[in-house]
């Protein structure tokens, strides 16, 4: 049996003992009131969702046994170049931390976790007209060994790959708007969670189109249902319209 102090002694450091400084690290200038050159989705308007997700990070990390991040930001990583690989994980960290730690064991430095929208910027595509590059001036890197380090980009970093946590929640909407016809490959998009998510959609189709069974669902939809496919009720589905 351990006494009180032997597991307060034994408790892994917390956030206060490393190199970090708080929201003013994570995003500098959220008090100020200038506008990016580049086009930025509107923020949440909380200034600390960075810092939450940063401690959400820390805790998964700590969590696995893995140190925690380091805080880099004073000497900026330069040298990146069009051709560069960085795969971006937008939002929360928590749902794409087994692909951060693969990542950062396999491409060392290629997976960058954006937690902010005031880390990344959109600014039109020199290479696909109509489209947008996504630009990240900060980000949290992943290494080998489950290492990881928040980083300020100088020039920004050019995203060739986007994905992130595009279904409901309180980052879904700039997660959203900043993977929005990129020039990129990306790995969803918020429309397509909400078709995915949609448990009268997904029965329906299945049902309809494929032959599935699925369980007996009774659902009450508002309003004409225009999202729903025009193939008629599938067996086992019943859709009653309010």
């Amino acid at each position: 049996q351990l006494s009180v102090d032997q597991v307060s002694a034994e408790q892994p450091p917390s956030l206060k003992e490393h190199e970090w400084a708080g929201p003013e690290a994570l995003c500098p200038g959220w008090l100020d009131e200038e506008v990016s050159d580049g086009e930025v989705p509107e923020d949440t308007g909380d200034p600390d969702s960075a810092t939450h997700g940063y401690e959400l990070l820390q805790s998964a990390l700590r969590q696995e046994g893995l140190p925690l991040t380091l805080d880099r930001t004073a000497e900026p990583h330069t040298g990146f170049g069009p051709l560069d690989m960085t795969v971006c994980i937008l939002g929360s960290p928590t749902a794409f931390l087994p692909v951060l730690l693969e990542g950062g064991t396999r491409c060392p430095g290629a997976m960058v976790l954006c937690l902010s929208p005031a880390w990344a910027s959109r600014v039109p595509s020199e290479t696909s007209p109509g489209s947008w590059s996504l630009l990240l001036s900060r980000g949290v890197s992943f290494e080998a060994g489950g290492r990881s380090a928040l980083e300020e980009f100088v020039p920004p970093r050019r995203a060739t790959y986007v994905t992130g946590t595009f279904c409901a929640g309180a980052e879904s909407s700039w997660v959203g708007e900043l993977a929005r016809d990129l020039d990129c490959p990306t790995g969803g998009s918020a429309l397509l969670a909400r078709w995915l998510e949609d448990p009268v959609v997904t029965r329906w189709v299945l049902a309809a189109r494929a032959g599935l069974p699925v369980p007996p669902t009774l659902a009450f939809v508002l309003g004409p249902g225009g999202a729903l496919p025009e193939d008629p009720a599938p067996p086992g589905v019943r859709l009653v319209r309010l």
